[in-house]
């Protein structure tokens, strides 16, 4: 017996037993399925293979209504659109995005469920370091500029050469995040951006087994998963070193470098003063959440630009070269001009996405929802993406993937930053919305803006011989991934590096 089927097999058994047992369905709620255990697992196990088919049959079914469908970890209600406010204007209370979170990373196992509990780094990602990208941003651009050299071992007039997108881009993109994480010396170091980009990229499926895993075997299953495919001992062989050297140094000179390392140290309380464990944890975390986002969003823009005829990337070309005289240089204010970069990232957000559900919640207490329907504690409360990311009545010829959707309405409206990439509003919830919204958003904006435009200026991309289209997307347990397989061709511009 493999050791997937030995972790499998239980879950296997105590999902169709207990449901054989207990049908834990919200009442009043259309359910995908039948009763019974055996039932419960097929659908279930289709849900988690492919879910964008179940939410399909569901759509057609219970259109303009909420519903419940089986999951490998229990029921998941599926709301409506029209209880959006109600999820946005939520105090946790009953709503709770963090017990979501944990739940679904299983923090206990693999990001230390400490962080939850006092999540100070949030706040720092919110204020400082948002604050602070102005002075983030020459060193963003310098390690683009080198690792992208690096990385695609492109000399000028090179022809084209193959590159692996969802290989190599989670380690190009590693390098330029750590740059404003720890510094230069960690985000060059080969070990580390290794371990870091195996962590990130090992994160989400060992959460989902271990969700899936009845709670007295998880232990036994998160030592079995780290033991072969390793965890968070491997990174943190870097970042605990790291964090000690910081910490001893700051006793000897007030002179510290920017970067978000420094500005958890400033802000950590004193109960964690000196617990180089708690913080090199919140470092790997934050690491996750990067890397794993702007990974797919740069991959994303690259298959779409493959496939954009030669005017439109030439009038992105256009755009980027104009705003940098206009503005002297790389500054935050040159940023803001790079409109159609800025609609592209938004109209991937929209059209792919990251998760086939957004503004996931765990109810904690038996919530009653504006249409008479309690949904009890202990159940995953989320929305059908595409039905508010594809409705006809906010966006138009929804299915079509139009990369300057966004920017030309802010030519037609002058409506500012309305339609920005990092708006949210509630017909785009790839940031969430209210408290809860993705504090890192405006970050991971200005680093994909510079990687994006930098990598514009300086490279040509297309398909290989006899490809036309960008491969289809992958879909798992809800999650959405660009071709994990697939390849581009990319090759130097003859021109000046800008």
């Amino acid at each position: 017996m493999t050791m997937i089927s030995m972790l499998l097999a239980p879950v296997a058994l105590s999902f169709i037993v207990y449901h054989l047992l207990v049908d834990g369905a919200p009442k009043g709620l259309p359910r995908i399925g039948i009763r019974g255990g055996i039932s419960y697992f097929i659908t279930a196990l289709r849900f988690t293979i492919n879910t964008e088919q179940v939410l399909n049959e569901a759509r057609k079914l219970f259109a303009g209504r909420s519903f419940a469908v089986p999951s490998l970890s229990g029921w998941v209600i599926v709301l409506d659109p029209h209880h959006l406010e109600t999820l946005r204007s939520s105090d946790d209370t009953i709503f709770n995005q963090p017990t979501q979170v944990s739940e679904m990373l299983q923090f206990d196992h693999l990001l230390n469920s400490n962080q939850q509990a006092t999540p100070f780094h949030m706040s720092t990602v919110r204020k400082e370091f948002t604050k602070g990208i102005p002075q983030l941003l020459p060193n963003i651009l310098d390690e683009t500029t080198v690792v992208l050299g690096q990385a695609l071992k492109l000399l000028p007039g090179s022809e084209y050469t193959e590159l692996p997108v969802m290989h190599d881009i989670p380690y190009i993109v590693a390098r330029i995040t750590n740059r404003a994480i720890v510094g230069t010396d960690l985000c060059r170091n080969e070990g580390f951006i290794k371990a870091v980009v195996h962590f990130a990229e090992t994160v989400f499926v060992h959460g989902r087994i271990l969700l899936w895993t009845p709670v007295i075997l998880r232990p036994l299953a998160y030592f079995i998963l780290s033991s072969v495919w390793g965890g968070s001992k491997q990174p943190l062989a870097f970042l605990k070193p790291y964090f000690a050297k910081r910490l001893e140094e700051r006793t000897l000179s007030d002179d510290h470098p920017f970067n978000l390392a420094e500005l958890l140290i400033n802000d950590v309380p004193p109960h964690l003063a000196s617990d180089i464990d708690d913080l090199s944890m919140r470092i790997l975390n934050i690491n996750f959440a990067s890397i794993h986002t702007s990974s797919l969003f740069f991959a994303h823009t690259l298959f779409e630009a493959a496939q954009m005829s030669p005017e439109d990337i030439d009038s992105i070309r256009i755009e980027v070269e104009q705003a940098l005289e206009q503005e002297g240089g790389w500054t935050k204010s040159v940023l803001n001009k790079f409109t159609k970069i800025d609609s592209i990232l938004r109209e991937i957000a929209r059209f792919h996405g990251l998760t086939l559900f957004g503004m996931s919640r765990r109810t904690i207490a038996d919530g009653l929802l504006s249409d008479g329907v309690v949904i009890p504690a202990g159940h995953e409360v989320a929305f059908d993406v595409r039905r508010i990311h594809f409705n006809p009545e906010v966006y138009r010829d929804p299915y079509r993937f139009d990369p300057f959707r966004f920017s030309k309405i802010r030519a037609e409206t002058d409506c500012g930053a309305k339609y920005g990439f990092t708006t949210v509003d509630n017909h785009f919830l790839p940031f969430g919305l209210g408290r809860h919204a993705c504090p890192g958003r405006f970050f991971a904006s200005m680093q994909l803006k510079v990687i994006i435009a930098y990598f514009l200026l300086n490279y040509d991309i297309k398909f290989p011989a006899g490809q036309t289209t960008r491969p289809k997307n992958v879909v798992f347990a809800g999650a959405i991934f660009p071709p994990l397989n697939a390849h581009l061709l990319v090759k130097p511009r003859r021109r000046n590096t800008a």
